[in-house]
């Protein structure tokens, strides 16, 4: 169903048109915005991060409407290009070809994961401090086999990449809007629709999915950094369960940046349910598969 309170950004550009513009060069160097940061100025120069089609701001000179709702993007009805923030796409996204999904590959739309980096990048002197070192967390992987086909689930192999957690929060805002495929997974789904808030989880799942959390606590079981680190989130209690939490190593959470002062920052993990005493975790994952959200991306998954 259409929902345009899904538009929660748009990409600005005053000199890009729809018609003859590049959309990775769009996607790439637009200025993205939100709706309160939106000015006057940008009307009819502000498009869609995923198909980058024109959209507006409604309302347009207000914050608010005259029934109360906050101001929100919505696409031009002179444009009706395939795209999930119009339509929803209920089962992820398909191609009609290899040759498509391989396009959608190169300009940066289609990510196939075939798996997280699970061992910390080497770097001279490492010690327990948080992690600095080059961005270099992507790595090529194998040719992977791909059920995204639109036909009959017709299977693709695609170029693969070996990614972290870390990776996707960064450039968190054009990622988000990305497609990818989880290793094991052969359908190809938006970022957004593939992170699930901890809060709504009530039982054990043994299938790896990506998590996201809050910080409320965050404190070393222990008295060294090999003792594990027990970082807590927003999690309403209910019958079955009490908490919820992320139980990894005080060094490792430390190179990912928790700390016991982490409260309110969002955590990002990839990893199975478990039970933990009377509440959930999720524990026993890689290097690569959790990482703190920037700040500056928080307003993506918290209304």
């Amino acid at each position: 169903m259409t929902n345009n309170n899904d538009v929660r950004l748009a990409l600005y550009s005053d000199n890009w048109e729809y018609e003859t513009g590049n959309k990775v060069q769009l996607r790439r160097e637009a200025q993205r915005i939100t709706t309160t940061e939106y000015t006057l100025d940008m009307r009819g120069s502000i498009f869609c991060p995923e198909c980058c089609a024109p959209v507006f701001r409604s309302p347009h000179d207000r914050d608010v409407d005259s029934a109360g709702r906050r101001a929100f993007f919505a696409h031009s009805p002179s444009y009706t290009p395939e795209c999930s923030l119009r339509v929803r796409r209920t089962e992820g996204r398909t191609f009609l070809n290899e040759e498509l999904a391989r396009q959608a590959i190169d300009d940066d739309e289609l990510v196939v994961v075939s798996s997280f980096l699970t061992e910390r990048p080497h770097t001279d002197g490492d010690d327990q401090r948080e992690y600095e070192g080059d961005h270099v967390e992507d790595i090529n992987g194998e040719l992977t086999e791909v059920a995204i086909g639109r036909h009959n689930g017709e299977s693709f192999n695609l170029p693969s990449r070996i990614t972290t957690v870390r990776g996707m929060c960064r450039n968190f805002d054009q990622n988000y809007f990305k497609y990818y495929t989880l290793p094991g997974r052969n359908n190809a789904v938006q970022l957004r629709d593939l992170l699930v808030n901890v809060a709504t989880i009530t039982e054990t799942d043994s299938s790896p999915k990506l998590y996201y959390g809050v910080v409320t606590s965050s404190f070393n079981c222990g008295s060294t950094p090999q003792n594990i680190r027990q970082t807590m989130f927003n999690y309403p209690r209910n019958e079955e369960y009490v908490d919820f939490c992320l139980k990894v190593t005080d060094q490792e959470s430390s190179e990912h940046g928790i700390t016991d002062s982490s409260q309110g920052r969002i955590v990002i993990m990839y990893g199975t349910v478990e039970e933990s005493g009377i509440g959930l975790c999720i524990r026993n994952i890689g290097w690569g598969e959790f990482a703190v959200l920037p700040q500056q991306y928080e307003y993506l998954l918290v209304e």
